[in-house]
């Protein structure tokens, strides 16, 4: 309100001056006293304009301004607007070049993606891992620069905290994790990490297991067969038959956890040797249980509920040792007279599970998080009696991941547990059904 009061200070000053002078002299004198008056008002008013615009070119340059009138508010006004800006502005640098050291310390890669993935930031780290640069690559689609099908695919799909790893990336053989973090609404944040070192140690481990667990099955091969000739040969004081029964038992439990170490090699190629095949659950489970007869010997009830023609598209081998894993575990860890049942059933989303309950000595709660660990065991010593290993829920595990699945396990201790296999759509087959209508 004071800045209008301000504006029209002059022209009423001038126009009131023009009419005390046509009162004084003659209408015309006044009228010419007016529009000269309020013509000098307007160059004035447009030579300050000028000096003005010049000014605010160079803000920071000391001049002549005007100490009063409206010019005086305006350049006051813009004078404390500039300065309020120039000081946010520094403290913008300051806290840009905090943010840009501050990522330049992290091991992670920084990136900033758009809507349609195109490059918008990157942090130095970021280019070097990926051979990119911020001002040539600025606009470009982050699929582009980076050509992987795995990699087009997660961004693609754009979930948060989900990771994905890329392994000899843009032809300069380096292996990099990527995961989206939570950011804006209509940007992404990308972070990378160069594993090639963590990748290069997982190889040599995988490595050293399979070798090593080659190397060890032959010599326990001729001490097993060894033990086997001395127990045949009748030996004549029961000590010595009971170390050689309790050599050969531990012999034995060694070979068994070697073979499942070397199972874990296989599992853990980054592709299995062989495809996919249409496995029949019939026969596969009709070999399992004529196999489970001979370790029970009749002192278990294994009863079946399975579903005629629901075949599974997998790995014949795997599947067969993940179920053989959940049969030999129920048979073990229920007492004679206890009752076992194997199912295989269609689910309502045209998935399949199979089932394994038993009313034997269960597991407790907080055991259940972790029995698919490797080594893991609830009771070492039950384990040692059944041969156990602590590797077979986890090679169950590793297998139903493998098959895009996931395994359920809802236990009680006393009560009995049940595990589940619960397989995708995508993996079953169904029978089909012919219509015999006319």
């Amino acid at each position: 309100m004071l800045f209008f009061l301000k504006l029209l200070t002059a022209p009423l000053i001038i126009t009131l001056s023009g009419a005390l002078v046509g009162y004084s002299t003659s209408l015309l004198s006044g009228l010419i006293t007016c529009v000269i008056g309020l013509f000098g008002w307007v160059l004035y008013q447009n030579f300050q304009k000028i000096l003005f615009l010049d000014w605010i070119k160079r803000p920071n340059e000391d001049g002549n301004f005007p100490r009063f009138g409206t010019w005086q508010i305006i350049y006051s006004s813009v004078g404390q607007f500039l300065t309020t800006a120039k000081t946010r502005e520094n403290q913008l640098s300051k806290n840009l070049f905090s943010f840009r050291r501050a990522t330049e310390a992290l091991e992670d890669g920084v990136i900033i993606l758009d809507k349609l993935n195109q490059l918008i930031f990157a942090t130095p780290r970021a280019e070097r891992y990926l051979g990119i640069d911020l001002e040539r690559d600025k606009g470009k689609s982050i699929v582009n620069m980076i050509r992987n099908p795995n990699f087009a695919a997660f961004i693609k799909t754009g979930k948060v905290n989900d990771t994905v790893l890329v392994e000899d990336i843009n032809f300069i053989k380096k292996a990099m994790e990527f995961k989206l973090a939570p950011y804006d609404e209509n940007e992404k944040l990308l972070l990378c990490r160069d594993v090639t070192k963590l990748r290069k140690l997982e190889r040599e481990r995988k490595n050293f297991v399979a070798s090593a667990s080659h190397e060890l099955k032959t010599p326990l091969t001729v001490i097993l067969g060894y033990l086997e000739t001395l127990t045949e040969l009748n030996p004549e004081r029961k000590e010595a038959l009971d170390m050689i029964e309790e050599m050969s038992t531990q012999a034995k439990r060694m070979s068994k956890l070697i073979n499942e170490l070397l199972v874990f090699s296989r599992l853990e190629q980054t592709q299995p040797l062989n495809e996919k095949r249409i496995i029949n659950i019939e026969n596969l489970l009709s070999d399992l249980l004529k196999l489970s007869e001979n370790v029970t010997k009749g002192n278990r009830k294994i009863t079946t509920d399975l579903q005629p023609f629901l075949t599974l598209l997998g790995w014949e081998d795997h599947i067969r040792s993940a179920f053989w894993n959940l049969i030999h575990n129920a048979i073990n860890y229920t007492g004679k007279n206890g009752n076992i049942l194997i199912s295989w059933q269609e689910t309502k989303t045209g998935g399949a599970i199979f089932e394994v309950s038993d009313n034997g000595i269960g597991i407790e709660s907080h055991h259940i998080d972790k029995v698919t660990e490797r080594f893991y065991r609830v009771d070492s010593d039950r384990s040692r009696a059944t041969g156990g290993t602590g590797l077979g829920l986890s090679i169950v595990n590793e297998i139903v991941r493998e098959h895009n699945g996931a395994l359920e396990i809802v236990s009680q201790p006393r009560k009995g547990s049940s595990f589940k296999i619960i397989f995708p759509a995508s993996t079953i087959i169904k029978p089909i059904k012919i219509d015999h209508g006319f």
